[in-house]
């Protein structure tokens, strides 16, 4: 049995050694953390600055941060400060290497014992999946660990107030990233754009639109939302007011096809 416990005393997890599937990006180095800015940014000792790839916390706001945002830099302190690691980039040559502020975009691995940083968090439940469409690799791994701490009801996934929402739900939450589960009871292409429509009058119920650009690449990942009518998905990103709850999506890997996993389960 392996553990590791954080000197925050905050977690105290068993067997969390996420490691990871690399062969999607590109390694780009090799350095030492010396300090922890807040859950999604990290310094090196070359200078460098890192913005961890694919993670989002709900909580987390540059002026005063929530409980699990606190525990989140917590951890990384312990786990990473003082501590050699591995970069890993996107393999894309212009896009997806460097965020608004200049920092590099990237996955870290531990180098001495090859834990994976963002497995680490979503394993404990204290961050959520959030890719971006320059930075989507990793993706499947990353929602199964996210999926694994939610069947565990670890770190926020025991809290009411981080709880996947249904498409009746999501008004609510109108202005805010979350994760919204239901049934597609529509899909029809309207203007260039696809709208999943998830109740019976897309005049004010929870849609989800994808434009005609986004679909090819849905078509290069050989997915068809076209094909979703009746199909129960999970979706992640940012709801808008526009007839209803309303959330647009530019790639695939904020989709997950739950039908699909259903029906694997079936053919088990």
């Amino acid at each position: 049995m392996t553990s590791l416990f954080f000197s925050s005393g905050i977690f105290a997890q068993e067997n969390i050694i996420p490691s990871g599937d690399f062969s999607s990006l590109r390694k780009t180095g090799i350095a030492k953390v010396i300090e922890v800015v807040n859950p999604l940014t990290v310094n090196l000792d070359n200078g460098g600055i890192i913005h961890l790839a694919g993670l989002d916390f709900p909580d987390l706001d540059f002026y005063e941060s929530g409980d699990l945002a606190i525990t989140a830099q917590k951890i990384l302190e312990d786990f990473l400060v003082n501590k050699k690691v591995i970069i890993y980039q996107t393999k894309s040559k212009d896009k997806g290497h460097t965020n608004r502020m200049g920092h590099d975009i990237a996955h870290l691995v531990r180098a001495n014992d090859n834990i994976w940083t963002q497995g680490l968090l979503l394993s404990l439940g204290v961050a959520r999946v959030r890719t971006t469409q320059y930075n989507p690799e990793m993706a499947g791994q990353m929602l199964a660990l996210e999926n694994g701490a939610r069947t565990n009801k670890s770190g926020m996934w025991n809290m009411d107030e981080h709880k996947i929402l249904s498409p009746e739900q999501a008004e609510e939450y109108i202005g805010s990233y979350q994760i919204v589960e239901g049934k597609v009871q529509s899909a029809s292409l309207r203007k260039n754009k696809l709208y999943l429509n998830f109740g019976n009058n897309w005049r004010d119920d929870f849609t989800v639109a994808i434009s005609a650009f986004n679909l090819r690449k849905f078509v290069k990942a050989k997915i068809d939302p076209k094909q979703w009518n009746g199909k129960l998905i999970r979706v992640r990103g940012w709801i808008k007011s526009y007839n209803g709850a309303y959330m647009e999506i530019e790639h695939p890997e904020r989709f997950e096809a739950l039908f699909k996993q259903q029906q694997n389960m079936a053919g088990d």
